[in-house]
């Protein structure tokens, strides 16, 4: 883990962190060179002959000035600094449970039905995290009771071949096709619709 642990392992998610902060920090740090700059300018140009004389035992005044700049840049550095590693350590936070999310709908994608997901943490992820493990738990169990509907429909069917097929054997096998149908409503093959972050 890279920058004391505020970047994230993954490449993709560690871009994404680098996406969120660098130009954050740079206008910071523009704005803040930006005003000292103009602060050092207005100082020097207001150091004048009364300036001068009010001062006579200091001789040397711009040299006050740009030292009053430099500590004025080493202030705004460490500022920046300081935002900097809490801005990482933020978006890490936001980082690593969508990781976490991403690698768990994968397992999902790839037929893995025996994945969860935990996350730290009482906020929005959670939520998600949570809500993603009672989908799964809701697949599992439906494609459980699919299984057993289909075996023994399987079975029905093979003990009832040929001329043994009589009127009882029809109406189980029936029944159960009619069951097997009935659980397979969980997976209701509407028309593709989108739902969009903006509620549109």
């Amino acid at each position: 883990m890279g920058l004391l642990g505020l970047l994230h392992d993954h490449p993709l998610h560690r871009a994404r962190q680098i996406r969120w902060v660098v130009p954050v920090v740079g206008l910071l740090l523009v704005a803040g060179l930006a005003t000292l700059a103009v602060q050092y300018r207005v100082s020097d140009q207001a150091v004048s002959t009364e300036f001068f004389r009010a001062h006579k035992t200091i001789s040397h005044t711009g040299e006050l000035l740009r030292r009053g700049s430099v500590i004025g840049a080493l202030v705004l550095l460490a500022v920046v600094s300081a935002i900097t590693l809490w801005a990482f350590r933020l978006t890490h936070r936001i980082v690593r449970p969508v990781h976490t999310l991403h690698r768990g709908i994968d397992a999902l994608v790839a037929g893995d039905l025996g994945v969860r997901v935990e996350l730290h943490g009482q906020d929005e992820f959670h939520e998600v995290g949570a809500a993603l493990n009672r989908l799964v738990d809701e697949f599992a169990t439906t494609l459980t009771r699919v299984h057993v509907l289909v075996d023994r429909i399987v079975a029905q069917t093979a003990s009832a071949t040929g001329a043994r097929r009589d009127q009882a054997s029809e109406s189980e096998i029936a029944a159960l096709v009619g069951e097997l149908d009935a659980t397979m409503e969980f997976f209701r093959l509407e028309p593709r619709r989108t739902i969009r972050e903006d509620g549109d």
